[in-house]
């Protein structure tokens, strides 16, 4: 039997219009109602959509970035949303967003191997001592070479520029990824 790496029931995520002098809720705009589905271990799930249609909200609200409205959202077994913080923390590095676009989503002030680092500390993944030989694995693994750990993200051309870090999941140990 396959076993469910998450699952999500009746998912709805609902955004208060408010109006009028005391800014009461006079309305909602429904930017997910009623969603549901499952992905088992080991599989590859796509979601896809107009623009507007709420993939994106699907997204931040299955990792908990937006706080759902109604209904469940379950990874490994567990009701995301019912998780104390300190819980949640601790998954947070089974979970992660890849963007479709790193120049949009890399601060163009920080080195690329900087910016990989501090999410492996942030996560608890690595210490500093083993930091630079651990972020330079994961470039490898991505397939960029050690010399692009002191590269800016301007710098990389645009055919070469890291889309494909989720490539590095297992190195990571993350278990689910929400692509933009």
């Amino acid at each position: 039997m396959t076993e469910a790496l998450l699952e999500i029931d009746n998912l709805k995520k609902y955004f208060p219009i408010t109006g009028g002098v005391f800014q009461r809720t006079v309305g909602n705009v429904r930017a997910v109602d009623g969603v549901s589905f499952t992905i088992n271990k080991g599989e590859s799930f796509g979601l896809v959509g107009e623009s507007g249609c709420g993939k994106s909200t699907i997204g931040r609200t299955i990792l908990r970035l937006l706080e759902k409205t109604e209904g469940k959202v379950i990874f490994n077994g567990q009701d995301i949303h019912a998780l104390p913080k300190e819980k949640m923390r601790a998954l947070r590095p089974k979970m992660q967003i890849v963007f479709q676009d790193p120049y949009s989503s890399l601060n163009p002030r920080i080195k690329v191997g900087e910016a990989i680092g501090e999410a492996l500390i942030d996560h608890g993944l690595v210490n500093r001592r083993e930091l630079k030989e651990r972020v330079i694995e994961t470039l490898k693994i991505c397939g960029l070479a050690a010399y692009h750990y002191d590269r800016y993200p301007h710098e990389f051309v645009r055919g070469a520029t890291p889309t494909d870090w989720h490539r590095a999941r297992p190195h990571l140990e993350s278990r689910f990824h929400r692509c933009r």
